[in-house]
């Protein structure tokens, strides 16, 4: 088996249904920021490419609410004017759609509870500009190997940001990478010489932006108080935080099991094969976990989805 050969692409009645919702999201922001003074309508890139004025909407929206609270008039207009124009933010346009790649300082991090329990940065063009053309090599080459290996549509609807955080080396054990609701289709990530572990990095992430959406746009409610043990942290986790390893690490699974076979170096393929192995086993472990997790999941068609990604990790490892 391989990624390729398993679809990525979403049925069209649900990815509709996620539309919709990011749409209505992006059309309450805007309600509360049309008034301001040189506010325009979404144009440019943006206007034509949903996930990325999604992403855009939340950080325009955060930094003017900021930047409001601090009366600093000058930025709030500059921030806005991202809405019409993003040429300033440098949008990459990859295989998977436009992306605005950021390598910022610790400075530019916003250490703020409300948006993440991790730092993360507000887009503006000064953030942008901090990517090297490297890195937006690096990044690059990382999205265009997902789109090889078969998840193009999770990162084409789930990365339209991306924050690098530090250079790492792949056997580093304190790997960082963060997504938050507050600021969805964006990643916060360490990152590394070699693009196809960026690559994996960023479908894991876009696989959580996808299934928090997957969530609220098909109104799941999930218990905070029931809690399954999650083999890939060793500790319990809530239901909810169960089925997002779940599904994040079983995307992260058929990535590293497309990778082991692809043309890469060998000590690339040598890692990404341990790594198969590794979350692979942890789906075995936690399958009696998960089919009772599974139930607190009302909506059938997240259900199946769910199921379905982990099933096909369960079908590609036979443990010892």
């Amino acid at each position: 088996m391989s990624a390729t050969a398993f679809d990525r692409v979403l049925p069209a009645e649900v990815a509709d249904r996620v539309d919709r919702y990011r749409q209505e999201k992006i059309d309450r922001l805007d309600s509360v920021l049309r008034d301001l003074p040189g506010c325009r309508p979404w144009g440019d890139v943006a206007a034509e490419d949903l996930p990325l004025r999604y992403a855009l909407a939340h950080h325009v929206f955060e930094g003017v609410s900021r930047a409001a609270e601090q009366g600093d008039a000058e930025r709030v207009a500059d921030l806005l004017r991202l809405r019409a124009d993003q040429s300033a933010l440098r949008p990459a346009h990859e295989a998977g759609g436009p992306v605005l790649v950021a390598d910022p300082p610790r400075s530019a991090f916003t250490d703020d509870r409300a948006l993440a329990a991790s730092p993360v940065a507000l887009v503006d063009p000064v953030v942008a500009a901090s990517a090297s053309p490297a890195v937006r090599d690096l990044v690059s080459h990382a999205l265009a190997t997902a789109v090889d290996s078969g998840f193009g549509a999770t990162v084409s609807r789930n990365s339209r940001v991306v924050v690098l955080i530090a250079r790492r080396r792949a056997t580093d054990t304190s790997i960082r990478s963060w997504t938050t609701n507050a600021l969805p289709a964006t990643v916060h990530l360490d990152y590394f010489a070699e693009h196809e572990y960026v690559g994996r990095d960023l479908i894991h992430e876009a696989a959580h932006t996808e299934l928090n959406d997957l969530f609220a746009a098909h109104g799941v409610a999930l218990p905070d108080e029931v809690a399954y043990y999650a083999p890939w942290l060793e500790t319990e986790r809530p239901v909810f935080g169960f089925l997002h390893g779940t599904w994040a690490f079983s995307h992260v699974a058929l990535y590293c099991e497309w990778l082991a076979g692809a043309a890469v170096p060998a000590d690339v393929r040598a890692l990404a094969s341990a790594m198969h192995a590794k979350y692979a086993e942890h789906m075995h472990q936690a399958r009696s976990d998960f089919d009772r997790a599974i139930r607190w999941v009302r909506a059938e068609p997240v259900a199946e989805l769910i199921t379905a990604c982990r099933d096909r990790v369960l079908g590609s490892f036979d443990p010892v």
